[in-house]
């Protein structure tokens, strides 16, 4: 079964699933037919008949701290300062542009960019 995400399914779609039911088919029915689960049938029906099947729910997630811009400054400073720990570049970034980030949103960023920091048993930095 496959994910939609935070936007659900079209209108389209969801009226298609209603009317199905409506049309006499139960909502197992409509949920095999159209590859979604039976939940989303009775929660469509249920939006139906209160007038808000057209309504999509906003997203509830938070929005990124660290915008385009702190990403390139955080690149560049990967340029100049290789041994820098995550926690050193989490500094030098607020110092930069003043936003304060956690060492873990700087491993995301990086991770996003496919860098990763990894160790040899010496302590020392692999190439």
């Amino acid at each position: 079964m496959n994910t939609v995400g935070v936007r659900g399914y079209s209108l389209e779609l969801r009226t298609r699933i209603v009317a199905l039911v409506l049309g006499g088919a139960s909502p197992g029915e409509a949920a095999k037919h159209f590859s979604v689960h039976v939940d989303t049938v009775k929660s469509y029906l249920k939006r139906h008949h209160q007038n808000t099947l057209h309504i999509v729910a906003k997203p509830t997630g938070r929005r990124r701290t660290v915008m385009a811009l702190h990403e390139q400054q955080l690149l560049a400073q990967l340029e100049t300062h290789q041994d820098a720990t995550l926690q050193e570049h989490a500094d030098m970034l607020e110092t930069i542009t003043g936003l304060k980030i956690s060492y873990k949103t700087v491993d995301r960023v990086f991770r996003r960019y496919k860098i990763t920091h990894k160790k040899n048993t010496g302590r020392q930095r692999t190439p």
